[in-house]
């Protein structure tokens, strides 16, 4: 389980252990301490078992028309 200080391998929305934190990091950002406990080892949990697309990997050209 990734612990804050480490960098993150994959996108997602990850949980803290100690209070229930819900955040997203994306790949390659450093995991961050706990805001309520800061200085201590801080576990992230992935809690969303699906792949997320990158932006990159939509389809082009699907445009909707804004709503008027």
């Amino acid at each position: 389980m990734p612990r804050n200080g480490e960098i993150n391998n994959s996108f997602g929305v990850y949980k803290n252990l100690c209070c229930g934190t819900e955040i997203i990091i994306p790949a390659g950002v450093i995991f961050p301490d706990c805001a309520t406990h800061i200085h201590l080892i801080t576990e992230w949990k992935n809690i969303h078992s699906s792949r997320i697309p990158h932006v990159s990997e939509l389809a082009e050209g699907k445009k909707t028309e804004p709503a008027a």
